[in-house]
């Protein structure tokens, strides 16, 4: 489902041990600034009140709904918590950001600081998706901050954290492997700034990462640089579902 229209992020460079980067290590650009394009994409409008679309990618076709002009500019009144898992379960993550903003913007502690996690879980896996795999662990790594900041201890939310946790960990751990690692010679990811600094600047512009579907319907994140290209033994982890709706959100802090 990759698309032309990446934004990047600015961000730092991994500076300390390997297990900071969940936390503290990237500091990403605004929220505000993510405005991506759909460049690239092939879709098909089904004509009607409210528009779906269906978006083809790949082996992948995904059914969502496309925001008409009059709704993007509409106040958070008429925006759903539930319109914003539809969208992000559908992996319309470009879109499903501007709700969970808009929510966000006008939210109150604890739902305040949920709604951006979620949002910024939301530009993480629009930039996995569009070569920007720094600005992706950057983003993942804030908006799971965010989350385990609130102690979930039971329900959706905790059970998306754990989600959103193996992804990052997934996403790590993958480019690690293989990101010190040249046609003439490989290099210890031991910690250091230098083996660092080839972390962050790996497959940058390459799409690395993909999205499988199998028997069961289950969508995978899967891993495939070139490579490994030839390879059907992916290295692979479950996409986050969001499995909440109004009362979860009102809710949250009870979990």
């Amino acid at each position: 489902m990759a698309t032309n229209g990446c934004c990047r992020a600015t961000v730092s460079p991994l500076k300390r041990s390997t297990t900071c980067f969940i936390y503290q290590a990237f500091r990403p650009t605004h929220t505000r600034s993510f405005r991506p394009s759909s460049k690239g994409t092939s879709s098909t409008v089904i004509e009607g009140t409210p528009h779906w679309k269906v978006k083809r990618s790949n082996s992948l076709i995904c059914l969502g709904y496309r925001w008409d002009k009059e709704e993007i500019a509409a106040d958070s009144e008429g925006v759903s918590f539930e319109v914003g898992v539809f969208l992000f379960n559908g992996r319309e993550y470009y879109r499903c950001h501007d709700v969970f903003e808009r929510l966000w913007n006008h939210a109150e502690e604890p739902q305040r600081t949920l709604l951006h996690g979620i949002l910024q879980c939301c530009v993480g896996f629009y930039h996995l998706f569009n070569q920007n795999h720094h600005g992706a662990m950057a983003e993942l790594g804030e908006g799971l901050s965010k989350l385990q900041k609130l102690k979930f201890r039971s329900g959706p939310f905790h059970q998306f954290e754990q989600d959103i946790s193996a992804v990052l960990e997934f996403i790590y751990h993958t480019q690690m492997e293989h990101a010190a690692c040249t046609d003439d010679y490989c290099l210890t990811m031991d910690g250091s700034a230098q083996s660092y600094q080839l972390l962050g600047n790996f497959g940058a512009g390459q799409p690395l990462y993909g999205i499988q579907r199998n028997a069961k319907e289950e969508c995978y994140v899967y891993f495939s640089p070139k490579e490994l290209s030839n390879s059907e033994d992916h290295v692979r982890v479950k996409v986050p579902v969001l499995l909440a709706n109004e009362e979860d959100l009102k809710d949250g802090a009870k979990y």
